[in-house]
């Protein structure tokens, strides 16, 4: 029997609202981030999971996953497509209290724009509002304790790596932790440019 403190992953799911890479930008993004990743002490991302965030909902209650489905299409059915562009790398909070590693996403007004209406879409269904600005990245690895790695500067510096993406849905999507590390599925989907019913049930 389960302790008190349990709470089945059928009645409370962990998601997140993104925009996902094609596979072939992931590809490319793991080779030119290769020596990066392979530092001792950096737990890298799969190649599969690499994403960009546009806000991270934490969890809820398994029921809220089709209400929020629908928010978010709507918010972004009538934006516009639009392109992003991937270049550099760096760490948060700072090299010597480095946790996270990154590719930047540059910043963009129609990205910005996206951002916000996705942060009112969910705040509109119940989810507490985002004290944190909004930084587009895609997280390619995580230091798994301090200090940094040896070499991590230079590593850093030597990514070499540019790449643009066409934005044309936004992906709410499960993050289930698991003993091997986190497993990411599709909960649903809303289209950029098109009608509010372009949510579409994810096959899993």
């Amino acid at each position: 029997m389960a302790g008190a403190g349990y709470v089945s992953p059928d009645v409370r799911s962990r998601l997140f609202a993104a925009v996902l890479l094609p596979s072939a930008v992931r590809g490319d993004l793991t080779r030119a981030t290769g020596r990066l990743r392979a530092l001792e002490g950096v737990r890298p991302v799969r190649a599969e999971q690499l994403h960009l965030t546009l806000r991270f909902i934490g969890e809820v209650d398994r029921d809220r996953e089709t209400p929020l489905a629908r928010a978010i299409a709507a918010a972004v059915a009538e934006l516009p497509r639009f392109r992003i562009r991937l270049r550099a790398a760096g760490v948060f909070p700072s090299h010597r209290r480095a946790r996270v590693l990154w590719v930047g996403v540059e910043e963009a007004p129609a990205l910005a724009t996206l951002q916000r209406s996705v942060e009112e879409a969910v705040v509109r269904v119940g989810v507490a509002p985002d004290p944190r600005p909004f930084r587009p990245h895609v997280t390619v690895g995580r230091i798994r304790r301090p200090p940094p790695p040896v070499g991590l500067a230079g590593a850093v510096a030597g990514v070499r790596f540019e790449a643009t993406v066409d934005v044309r849905r936004v992906s709410l999507m499960r993050s289930e932790l698991l003993a091997r590390g986190a497993r990411h599925t599709e909960v649903a989907a809303g289209r950029l440019t098109g009608g509010a019913d372009d949510v579409r049930r994810a096959r899993h």
